[in-house]
């Protein structure tokens, strides 16, 4: 069984503007496409509404549909899938049995696509959207946009309300995380935020790898996890927020193509690196006159970000130089108690750090690849110039010539190349290899080759093959296609005597 969203239409994710008819009046709340896209990693999403205009002879029915496909369509073109759109025609006082708050829609949509109601959610802006999700055991969250501040009155205590879509995608995210997660994380999260709150640093998960985070507006504290991480003060930090709101808090400008990338792609491994604001402060930034930053595709880090009330400056939470950190295991053994509090949020699902594209100049820039590929940026902001070989000081974390390096020497294994003779050797493959002799261990990143799954595998196996007191690691080119392009970034940067190949030990 699936879960689901529901969602009304006017006022929710588009402005209400009345009766519709034509698509060019339909104007997208600016949080709709991100909110979406947050809703649909773990849910089906629907539209559900009521189109009364179509009985009162304001509309005729093929207004409305026009309209539904436009809405649909554009949707799409961000990667939202609206699975269906449920409309009601007839005024209230037709009695029927389609029109909210009767869950004809919701029971329809439960047996057409396999719905689990108890674990779904409807969103909109009248009381009745709130009666319409409980009448079948969904939960209701109620918007204050369109005709949401209006009749807010109307709302039964103990009602969820959010402020706009944003506000209640992260919400839904939230609730939902609650209800499957029976341990104390959702009250570790409030003992971590005030920890933070207190100028403290804490440990937590993205869907890339595991932060270390300080209020980035409190210097005192970023100084903190410099020394907590023995990270060089030249070396600027990507700063973590939970909605648009503090993005822009933290730049001067945020133009317009990084802000299409940013609606397309937040929540989500993407970090922007944009003019600054007066506010940041200059160790966040190592002095530069920009700001690195990212919304995280994770609900433990989105909801630690709101319950701090403040945007998190957040390395990778281990040694400098060192591999990072994908468990929160990982982090214990870096850090053991040194680190005031670690968020254990499971496995990251990317596995690898964030792309980063720099708009300092007006001009899209690649300074790390990462878990987004270019080509799907590209596909939004056009051509992307790189600087990945090209420039002396950090414009942004993971640029040094050695960084994510494991203790064990690893060396770039020449294709076709003879198996190791001698000495304690292990070997790092993408696919299982053909030819495993000459080795002590073998860590094969993904059975089929598959990059994604080789990409979230690949930090935890370097840790395992690190801890064997091997000699040497070797390991295998990987198709610098897609996010191969940053496992190979990744392994470079990590690897021993960059300059050469390794053919034999």
């Amino acid at each position: 069984m699936r879960q689901a969203v529901f969602l009304d239409r006017d006022g929710t994710i588009i402005e209400d503007r009345g009766y519709i008819r034509n698509p060019s009046k339909v104007i997208f709340f600016s949080d709709t496409v991100p909110a979406l896209r947050l809703l649909q990693r773990d849910f089906s999403l629907f539209i559900v509404t009521n189109q009364s205009g179509v009985a009162e002879g304001v509309l005729e029915l093929p207004d409305v549909e026009l309209v539904h496909q436009f809405i649909v369509q554009h949707l799409a073109r961000y990667g939202i899938n609206i699975e269906h759109v449920f409309y009601c025609p007839h005024k209230r006082t037709d009695g029927c049995q389609c029109i909210k708050p009767n869950p004809y829609f919701l029971l329809k949509a439960a047996d057409d696509y396999q719905i689990d109601l108890r674990k779904s959610f409807v969103i909109g802006d009248h009381p009745h959207d709130v009666e319409f999700a409980e009448t079948v055991g969904a939960t209701g969250i109620y918007v204050l946009t369109g005709h949401g501040a209006k009749h807010r009155s109307m709302l039964l205590p103990g009602s969820l309300i959010a402020t706009d879509i944003w506000d209640a995608a992260v919400l839904a995210v939230q609730e939902d995380f609650a209800k499957e997660d029976q341990s104390a994380l959702p009250q570790q999260i409030g003992q971590a935020a005030s920890i933070l709150k207190n100028g403290g640093v804490v440990a937590f998960p993205t869907e890339t790898v595991y932060g270390l985070g300080a209020n980035a507006f409190n210097a005192a504290a970023v100084a903190r996890v410099f020394e907590v991480k023995r990270r060089p003060r030249f070396d600027p930090l990507i700063v973590h927020v939970s909605d648009f709101q503090q993005a822009e808090s933290l730049v001067a400008n945020f133009p317009a193509n990084a802000r299409e990338l940013a609606r397309c792609f937040w929540p989500g491994p993407l970090t922007l690196v944009l003019p600054k604001s007066e506010l940041v402060p200059d160790i966040v930034t190592a002095g530069l006159p920009t700001v690195a930053v990212r919304m995280p595709d994770h609900p433990v880090a989105l909801a630690l970000i709101r319950a701090a009330g403040v945007p998190l400056a957040a390395p990778s939470a281990n040694l400098f130089g060192y591999i990072s950190p994908t468990t929160a295991d990982h982090v214990r053994e870096q850090f053991g108690d040194s680190i005031a509090w670690i968020l254990d949020g499971g496995a990251c699902k990317v596995g690898i750090e964030s792309t980063v594209i720099s708009f300092a100049d007006d001009l899209s820039i690649l300074l790390r690849p990462g878990g987004l590929p270019l080509k799907d940026i590209e596909r939004i902001a056009g051509p992307v110039k790189s600087l990945l070989k090209s420039q002396v000081a950090p414009l942004c974390p993971g640029q040094l010539p050695r960084h994510y390096a494991p203790r064990t020497p690893l060396v770039l294994w020449t294709v076709g190349g003879p198996n190791p003779s001698g000495g304690r050797t292990g070997l790092l493959s993408l696919k299982p290899p053909e030819n495993k002799d000459g080795f002590c261990a073998v860590e094969v990143l993904s059975s089929t080759g598959d990059l994604c799954e080789a990409a979230a595998n690949l930090f935890a196996a370097l840790r395992r093959l690190d801890a064997l007191s091997l000699d040497i690691i070797m390991f295998q080119p990987v198709p610098e296609d897609g996010v191969g392009l940053a496992i190979m970034d990744r392994l470079l940067r990590a690897s021993w005597r960059k300059s050469k190949t390794h053919r034999s030990t």
